[in-house]
């Protein structure tokens, strides 16, 4: 999986980057780097299971397009929305969510604050930094086993037990963005106490 680099502001409206991912069932247009964030959260969230997109329909009241990431969470199918929220009635908004609800969709926003909350935003940023480093098969097959047999584990743990070849905790970071296996990333900022889980 790659991320394309984000292209120069001026130019970002006509030539959108491409975020991908083992969840995402196409190339997700991203215009804007606050939605990259929200897209690599997404994709190492549990109850996230698959992320694709949508084009269309543009509806007039209140003015809303229905084109964009859509996440299939555990609890529903959610159209993200990330920016500013916008100001909107009571009326207004149920005939958002009552439009929303015919094409089995409800609206997940959230602004700037949300997506740069921490330590998810320091911690998903740096596991995506570490996205396609390599991981050798030994590797992979030692960092597995480990989580098999002992279960969740902070990466000190895991590395004593796995004793992989290569830095465990590039490695841990590299199959978290392939969804081999998952990270604690809310609860407190990466490091060798952050707990690792199968998949």
């Amino acid at each position: 999986m790659r991320i394309a680099n984000l292209p120069k502001a001026r130019h970002s409206a006509a030539r959108p980057s491409f975020f991908t991912g083992p969840k995402c069932a196409v190339a997700i247009p991203v215009h804007d780097p606050l939605l990259l964030d929200a897209l690599q959260q997404a994709s190492l969230t549990p109850s996230v299971r698959s992320i694709d997109y949508r084009t269309g329909p543009q509806i007039e009241c209140p003015p809303v397009s229905l084109a964009g990431a859509v996440l299939h969470m555990d609890w529903g199918f959610y159209l993200l929305r990330v920016g500013e929220r916008p100001q909107r009635s009571p009326e207004e908004t149920a005939r958002l969510t009552h439009v929303l609800d015919r094409h089995g969709l409800r609206l997940l926003e959230r602004d700037g604050a949300d997506v740069r909350g921490e330590p998810l935003f320091s911690n998903a940023r740096a596991v995506w930094n570490c996205a396609g480093r390599h991981v050798s098969l030994l590797d992979r097959l030692k960092i597995g086993l480990a989580l098999e047999e002992y279960g969740p584990q902070p990466i000190a743990e895991l590395e004593r037990r796995a004793r992989p070849a290569c830095e465990v905790f590039g490695a841990v970071c590299a199959l978290a963005c392939e969804n081999l296996l998952r990270l604690d990333l809310g609860t407190a900022f990466l490091g060798p106490r952050t707990i690792v889980l199968g998949s």
